[in-house]
């Protein structure tokens, strides 16, 4: 007896592979860059999103986006979730501008969108996805954090207590929908 077996490959977010290029090119763009990945989306994808939340030594003070991307009518092979952030200015006037959005594998922008952010703490740290990560419709995932006001090293798979006790924090959220 034959059957047919259902691709169970699961879905998964990781840090985006790209290039020597393309790292170089994202480094040119802004001082601090990350890309996550999600391989094999399954057929009922119907949208994703991306957001951020903002905080101040503990305490949210905004959430950014979300940005949308409509999968409906046609399904994507993978997307990518991108974010830039450039610093401008000195001192008291520093600020970064942080741009964040989706790509689909043939490099089209599904959604984007920036804004700026007090950028005065001297002390900050980057961290984007460490490794792979089974990611599921309707459950937001943390893709990358951007912390002000440390020097000590943080890992965005930390417990999220740990990411937002500091003076100023952006955690990156994306979010699958079928």
């Amino acid at each position: 007896m034959l059957s047919a077996c259902e691709d169970t490959k699961q879905m998964e977010i990781k840090e985006a592979d790209m290039s020597d290029l393309e790292k170089n090119r994202m480094d040119v763009a802004a001082s601090q860059t990350f890309t996550a990945e999600v391989a094999n989306i399954s057929d009922s994808i119907s949208g994703a999103e991306m957001y951020i939340e903002h905080y101040q030594n503990g305490k949210l003070l905004e959430t950014i986006g979300p940005v949308s991307a409509d999968y409906s009518e046609e399904k994507p092979d993978s997307l990518q979730f991108v974010c830039f952030e450039n610093e401008e200015g000195e001192g008291k006037n520093k600020l970064s501008t942080v741009h964040f959005g989706i790509v689909d594998k043939q490099g089209n922008i599904a959604a984007d969108s920036s804004f700026r952010r007090d950028d005065s703490a001297a002390q900050g740290v980057t961290q984007k996805i460490s490794s792979a990560e089974p990611i599921s419709f309707e459950k937001p995932v943390l893709i990358g954090s951007s912390i002000k006001g440390t020097d000590e090293p943080m890992h965005t798979s930390e417990h999220k207590k740990e990411l937002i006790k500091h003076q100023d924090a952006l955690l990156y959220y994306v979010e699958l929908h079928h």
